[in-house]
């Protein structure tokens, strides 16, 4: 019997760091399922499939101007399952930002940075 993949969804509006962070977590772990969108619309659309973790950005709508932010799909993520686990990234230093996402119940903030990828690997496994 095969143990089950954990499921990760990536939501972030930069193709280059999503394609990095899914590389980076696929060679941590070969149970790793991940999937990526460049919207929060699109994520919200794919919830029925059930992941395990969602990544998401803070700022997400640098490319598509009409695209809701990070902080409103974290409230609709959680209004559809209040226990899926959900990290923030964002390059906000800020706190008031982090606690923001924290409340609004985020599991963790992770700034973006040299060791964000290690830092989000290491998350998902305490949450796994």
């Amino acid at each position: 019997m095969t143990k089950e993949q954990t499921k990760i969804f990536i939501v972030d509006d930069e193709p280059l760091l999503t394609e990095m962070l899914t590389d980076y977590l696929n060679e941590q772990d070969s149970d790793f399922a991940v999937e990526s969108f460049p919207t929060g619309e699109a994520c919200l659309q794919n919830l029925d499939q059930n992941p395990d973790i969602v990544v998401l950005d803070y700022y997400l709508n640098s490319r598509e101007r009409e695209a809701a932010n990070g902080i409103d799909i974290l409230k609709s993520i959680k209004d559809k399952s209040k226990s899926l686990p959900v990290i923030m990234l964002s390059s906000q230093k800020s706190y008031g930002v982090a606690a923001k996402t924290i409340m609004h119940g985020a599991v963790h903030y992770v700034i973006k940075g040299q060791d964000a990828f290690n830092e989000i690997y290491e998350i998902i496994k305490a949450n796994n």
